[in-house]
């Protein structure tokens, strides 16, 4: 029996949110709290400024164990920080253009809401390009503490903005990974992660 248009839609999103949660990190800031990140090159994870606060850091898996983790850039106007960790652990993401983004496309946010490994939301971009320089990704979906720092993904499971904060109860704003990439070169850190050589 053929599947009906529901089902497979069904089917196809918790394909996207697999490979999200695949990537997924949390990190632990070690008695200022635990939040997100996201595998964005081998050893290497983009999380939040605010997630990243101290020198104290671990990243993991699942349930896995907890690898420390070195600050190496930190922006808090952006709030993005790009950590370091020994290992060869978890999946990185597949990163997207979100230039390309269009208003009413549909992507998914992940990360550890209220402690819950891998949560996943889903919902229409509002504005691709939101605030006074354009960095800011404004999504119609719901975003909650221990969101921050996750990958929000497109329909081809591609990572096209990092979680940042609630706008209220039915907006999240993210920073778009355009931003990611200019804050990671700025960072010095062109020769250690990939995905740089992409144009941004």
């Amino acid at each position: 029996m053929t599947q009906s248009w529901l089902a497979e839609l069904a089917d196809s999103a918790a394909a996207v949110a697999g490979r999200a949660r695949a990537s997924l990190v949390t990190v632990d800031q070690h008695g200022r709290g635990v939040g997100s990140g996201i595998l964005w090159s081998p050893g290497w994870v983009v999380t939040n400024a605010h997630v990243a606060r101290t020198s104290q850091l671990s990243v993991r898996w699942g349930d896995g164990p907890a690898v420390t983790a070195r600050l190496r850039a930190h922006n808090s106007r952006l709030d993005l920080a790009a950590l370091e960790f020994e290992g060869d652990a978890g999946q990185p993401a597949v990163i997207g253009d979100s230039t390309a983004l269009r208003t009413g496309e549909w992507v998914f946010a992940v990360g550890n809401p209220w402690g819950v490994a891998g949560g996943v939301t889903g919902g229409a971009v509002i504005d691709p390009a939101a605030g006074p320089d354009g960095a800011w990704l404004a999504l119609g979906l719901h975003l909650r503490p221990g969101h921050s720092g996750g990958a929000v993904v497109n329909a081809r499971g591609e990572v096209v903005g990092v979680n940042a904060m609630m706008n209220g109860p039915d907006v999240g704003l993210a920073i778009s990974s355009d931003t990611v990439k200019r804050f990671l070169r700025k960072a010095g850190l062109t020769k250690n992660i990939s995905h740089l050589d992409q144009a941004a």
